[in-house]
């Protein structure tokens, strides 16, 4: 405005009647350029420039939040990855605990599988003792007879004379069957199991007459097994709890050996 003013001012004193013709202009085309420009700014204003700002400010709105949806997704793209690799560990974690127990329930199969076939083979191997000392005593049993036969042929030979029918029986028991009364005097079972070890097998009539005589010296006898050992050559061996009676051939010819030696 004190710009105008100066021009009008000096337009004044050039002296024309239009203070703007002496600068040289049109006062009139001045003032409609003026509105021409007015107009144009105006219009500018309303059509370009407040599009044109509006569009930038929406633009700058859109990357705004296509940065913020970069972060949001940045963010959730780090929580997919912590989730991930936490199940990955859960995972890793899962298959170690599954490898443990399948390689215990493996460890423990496989001591199964050995403590059966342990057990088996001890079953066998018992079994095997068993039909062995079987077959053993059916062989022994078998050669009964041969055997008293030789004992009987033998003691004829001794004496010098034939023993009758009687004396043979009461011989044959003695040497077989006899309870060792003079050494078992004195033993009391008190419940305690008895085993009754002879050279051969006895029959069932001699295991009865053994477990009587039995019952008389040492009281009511509630256990009581039989085995068989040829070793001992006859008499029996007697076993009540921890106490050994000892009334074998061998253990009478050991004794005649010792004393023939001393």
């Amino acid at each position: 405005m004190l710009s105008f003013l100066a021009i009008a001012r000096v337009a004044a004193e050039g002296g024309g009647a239009n203070p703007f013709e002496g600068l040289g202009i049109n006062l009139v085309q001045f003032l409609a350029q003026l509105i021409n420009f007015l107009l144009i700014m105006y219009f500018l204003t309303g059509m370009v420039i407040r599009p044109v700002l509006r569009n930038l400010e929406a633009r700058r709105k859109r990357i705004e939040e296509s940065l913020e949806n970069a972060r949001l997704a940045d963010e959730r793209l780090a929580n997919v990855e912590k989730d991930y690799q936490a199940k990955l560990n859960e995972a890793s974690a899962e298959a170690q605990k599954i490898r443990a127990e399948a390689v215990s329930a493996a460890q423990q199969e496989a001591q199964r599988i050995r403590q059966e076939a342990q057990a088996e083979a001890e079953r066998i191997r018992r079994q095997a003792r068993i039909d062995a000392q079987a077959e053993r005593n059916q062989l022994l049993a078998d050669s009964r007879n041969q055997i008293v036969a030789l004992v009987m042929a033998a003691t004829n030979k001794l004496v010098g004379e034939s023993l009758d029918a009687n004396r043979q029986k009461a011989l044959i028991n003695d040497f077989f069957s006899k309870v060792p009364a003079a050494k078992i005097a004195g033993v009391s079972v008190n419940g305690a199991p008895v085993v009754v070890t002879s050279a051969l097998p006895l029959t069932a009539e001699e295991q009865s007459r053994v477990k009587a005589d039995l019952s008389r010296q040492i009281g009511a006898i509630e256990h009581i097994t039989f085995e068989v050992d040829p070793s001992i050559l006859g008499g029996l061996v007697v076993r009540v709890g921890d106490k050994v009676i000892d009334d074998s051939v061998s253990s009478k010819v050991n004794a005649l050996r010792q004393q023939l030696s001393a």
